[in-house]
């Protein structure tokens, strides 16, 4: 399969350095990036092969542009003055990593803009972390197991299905749109996985994730055969070659997730008697609802004594007592 292409056009050659090494270092949807510093350069190049995707500085924009062959065309807008009209919108100067997220999403969501099912080029190993008496640490052993991952070279994607989780107050982040506007995007458009992932997901550390549910009952509204159908394409379609799943039992697909996870971490409290009893609860119903696989697998740990005072910052778990701990854990020396 031909690889797509990227194209950007602009008159400042430092400018298109600059967004030609984010792009192929970030890499967003498989995309191959071309740079032009002509519009007649980006027309010759676009008739041996069309863009799926064109940026034209509005400095260098003139009317041969309606003759670049390409699926979308966007204007970077620097003043406005020219009164452009016909093609979307995207302000040049912003952060590099915004405006290629909302270049992505609105390709994303054109539907006359096509795009191709793909399997992805990575074995992707599945990995589940729970905590039956709802401890606190979970999220933070997740999380930091991915970043220890991450610091190894591997490509990861941390998703929390957690009802709550305080992200944006300890990242210090706002989210415009959350995990369940992923899958429910994705059921319906699987061709387009790869722009609507990397239009919505952050990066903490290393680690890719999608920003968690803003309302719990989103997650709850989601079917068991949903949750099936988003993990088959993540798997199978996305270049990740671990994802980690922050689990809750509010998702109908919960019992599912940590069956087909290579391995499931059941994070416990062994010095509290509730957090010991809710694990041997835990454990006993996998037994009685024959859910031996998730035994076979399954790793339990706990978390040193005082962890919190040392993790205040999500940022960096990799290098805190957690992330000791967490190496531990995943057999790592």
């Amino acid at each position: 399969m031909r690889a797509r292409q990227f194209a950007i056009c602009d008159s400042d050659n430092s400018y298109l350095r600059m967004l030609q090494a984010y792009l192929q270092k970030k890499n967003p949807a498989d995309f191959e990036i071309l740079t032009f510093n002509t519009i007649d350069g980006a027309i010759d190049a676009s008739r041996e092969e069309a863009f799926e995707i064109l940026l034209v500085g509005e400095d260098i924009y003139d009317t041969d542009v309606i003759n670049v062959k390409a699926s979308k065309i966007f204007i970077l807008q620097e003043d406005g003055l020219k009164g452009i009209k016909g093609y979307s919108m995207i302000a040049k100067y912003q952060s590099m990593e915004r405006m290629i997220a909302q270049v992505l999403e609105e390709f994303a969501l054109d539907d006359s803009c096509n795009s191709v099912r793909r399997c992805g080029r990575n074995q992707t190993t599945l990995l589940s972390f729970y905590a039956p008496d709802r401890h606190r640490g979970q999220s933070v052993s997740a999380l930091g197991a991915a970043q220890i991952l991450a610091d190894m070279g591997y490509q990861v994607l941390y998703i929390n299905l957690l009802p709550f989780t305080g992200f944006e107050e300890l990242l210090r982040t706002e989210y415009e749109a959350d995990v369940t506007d992923f899958l429910y995007f994705i059921l319906n458009h699987s061709d387009k996985l790869l722009y609507k992932l990397d239009s919505l997901k952050r990066c903490v550390h290393g680690v890719d994730y999608l920003p968690p549910a803003l309302d719990y009952a989103d997650l709850l509204a989601i079917g068991r055969s949903e949750w099936q159908s988003m993990m088959d394409l993540l798997l199978y379609s996305s270049d990740y070659t671990h994802i980690v799943m922050d689990l809750s039992e509010i998702c109908q697909g919960f019992y599912d997730m940590l069956e087909r996870s290579d391995h499931a971490y059941i994070l416990t409290d062994k010095s509290a008697v509730y957090g010991s009893a809710m694990q041997s609860h835990f454990m006993s119903l996998l037994k009685v609802k024959d859910y031996g696989k998730i035994l076979e697998h399954m790793t339990v740990f706990d978390l040193p004594e005082g962890w919190e005072a040392q993790c205040c910052a999500l940022d960096n778990l990799a290098a805190s007592v957690v992330g000791v701990c967490m190496k531990g854990v995943l057999g790592i020396s």
